[in-house]
């Protein structure tokens, strides 16, 4: 479970409510406190230590104004040869979902819309059960999607506008569902959401 909390860490810049920044610190003492128990593999806290020093250097890329090198480092992590080959963790393929999500979120953000969907795609493969993260992935690529609406309007190309406002709305309705389906099996389980 410290892996779990743990993990929380990385969720701290997502757009989406997230644990604050002490929240990160305390699960990163939990996941060495478990790691000094012997109940971690030491790879697995190397990985999500690694992830989460990556993020925090795309943040202070992004906050210099230089969204180009907080891209080159995500794609440096999510690109880079996966602990557990094949088959990752669950840890690591959410961290790895979210890096995408937020690659995706910068991507687009620079107009690069076609890397953007890329990289929610590449999200997709990972978080392939209906959890907090592929619900993330489905409202990034809904923004990304009503981005395209919006440049396309401009454009005057109003076909393209009303089918790239169709994916959006289906990828935020399944965004929507995702999420409503994680809270109910919360509320199902006697736990808060």
């Amino acid at each position: 479970m410290a892996i779990v909390a743990a993990f929380a860490c990385f969720a701290c810049k997502s757009e989406a409510p997230a644990p604050s920044r002490d929240d990160c610190r305390d699960a990163s003492a939990a996941a060495a406190s478990a790691n000094v128990a012997g109940l971690v593999d030491p790879a697995l806290v190397a990985f999500l230590s690694k992830a989460r020093a990556v993020h925090l250097q795309a943040d202070l890329a992004e906050g210099s104004g230089d969204a180009g090198e907080a891209i080159r480092l995500l794609e440096g992590l999510v690109r880079a040869p996966t602990l557990g080959g094949e088959r990752p963790s669950p840890e690591v393929r959410e961290v790895l979902a979210d890096t995408s999500a937020r690659l995706a979120e910068l991507e687009a953000a620079g107009g690069d819309l076609e890397a953007a969907r890329q990289s929610v795609r590449r999200g997709m493969t990972l978080a392939t059960e209906r959890t907090h993260y592929r619900g993330r992935l489905f409202e990034v690529l809904g923004a990304i999607e009503r981005r395209d609406h919006d440049e396309r309007r401009a454009r005057g190309d109003e076909a393209g506008a009303r089918a790239a406002k169709e994916r959006s709305v289906a990828a935020l309705r399944e965004a929507v569902a995702t999420q409503e389906e994680v809270i109910q099996r919360a509320l199902e389980g006697g736990r808060s959401p």
